[in-house]
């Protein structure tokens, strides 16, 4: 629906006033809020488009060891780091599972991912307990490009500083935007951030980067109980070795619903992304 004006005529004709009531009640009826219950909690997410609609649905079964690990170890009081957070499954999830006494930090530099991630906070009426995040985090604080794989809402691979997708393939930008980027270890030392008990990160290949910028995190004495991260071909061997250093061991690993059944038939386990689950290996 097309509503027709030139600009300068205000207040509104009775035909522009019409127009724009019938748009603002077919976009509310049209924008439908999806509502999950599953282990005596209920989960609401607001979508617009086919993207986030699909992601919405799938929830819980798209990444079920991600849901698993999160409603197993997130306790009330903790501290949840959902780096990587889009428009905020997990986000909400593991809110639930720290309360009103907890915090959930929600790192999302994607714009159009970010609105949707603080509308989904406020669908479940989690503003007291998330700190929804616009900006990146790396492995040094300053402005770097951001450059825009899609601008649709619940779109991936966006990439900070890079022009190659967690695969490593070339791809030219939507846009590119400068964005304000943050070591983590920075945010807690002079930001007052709480360190956090449990960390998910999922930032498409940078995610060695990420890590980089907690170095002082992972060596302190209250280092991370646990860490979820998305494990891509760009990478992988020097993640494993920087949290070995750091006195962190692989536990566990899972994949989505697509790379398993990628695995099923016949694919090798070591070529798709996975979610690999670290603990510290003493202390």
């Amino acid at each position: 629906m097309k509503i027709l004006t030139d600009g300068r005529q205000w207040p509104p004709s009775l035909w522009r006033k019409i127009q724009f009531g019938v748009a603002r009640w077919l976009r509310r009826a049209l924008r439908p809020e999806v509502e999950i219950r599953a282990g005596g909690k209920v989960y609401r997410f607001r979508c617009d488009g086919d993207r986030d609609l699909r992601r919405c649905l799938s929830a819980l079964v798209k990444e079920p060891g991600t849901c698993a690990w999160i409603v197993s170890e997130v306790k009330p009081g903790e501290v949840f780091y959902d780096i990587g957070a889009n428009i905020g499954l997990y986000t909400v999830m593991a809110a639930q599972q720290v309360g009103p006494s907890g915090r959930v930090y929600a790192f999302e530099p994607h714009g159009a991912n970010f609105a949707r991630l603080v509308d989904n906070i406020d669908a479940n009426d989690l503003a007291g307990s998330v700190s929804p995040c616009s900006f990146a985090l790396n492995d040094r604080s300053g402005l770097i490009p951001f450059n825009y794989i899609s601008l649709t809402i619940g779109s991936s691979n966006s990439q900070l500083g890079s022009l190659r997708d967690g695969e490593e393939k070339e791809f030219r930008p939507a846009l590119s935007e400068p964005k304000a980027a943050m070591a983590l270890d920075d945010l807690i030392a002079s930001h007052d951030f709480r360190p956090p008990h449990h960390l998910k990160l999922d930032v498409d290949g940078n995610e060695l980067l990420v890590l980089r910028g907690m170095t002082r995190t992972l060596k302190s004495p209250n280092r991370p109980r646990s860490i979820q991260i998305e494990v891509n071909l760009r990478g992988k061997a020097e993640i494993f070795d920087f949290l070995s250093t750091h006195g962190y061991a692989l536990v566990d690993r899972h994949y989505t619903r697509s790379g398993l059944r990628k695995i099923a038939a016949g694919g090798d386990p070591e070529a798709y992304a996975y979610n690999a689950i670290f603990r510290p290996t003493s202390g």
